[in-house]
């Protein structure tokens, strides 16, 4: 019984760490992909509007 404790604990701190690597993974995708979003620009838009955001991009590089 005491090593199925040991297992149990091992199996499930191996299973912890990699739920943490992965909600890293996905929090850095969505990061990514924020970036990528807010430099695309918008079908139909104003040309004005679209200038403004391309020097608002330009910016912040």
């Amino acid at each position: 019984m005491r090593e199925f404790r040991i297992e149990t604990r091992k199996t499930l701190a191996e299973h912890s760490h990699r739920m943490n690597v992965i909600e890293a993974t996905i929090a850095s995708l969505k990061a990514d992909v924020g970036i990528l979003l807010s430099s695309v620009p918008v079908m139909n838009e104003r040309p004005d509007n679209l200038e403004a955001r391309v020097a608002a991009l330009e910016t912040r590089s």
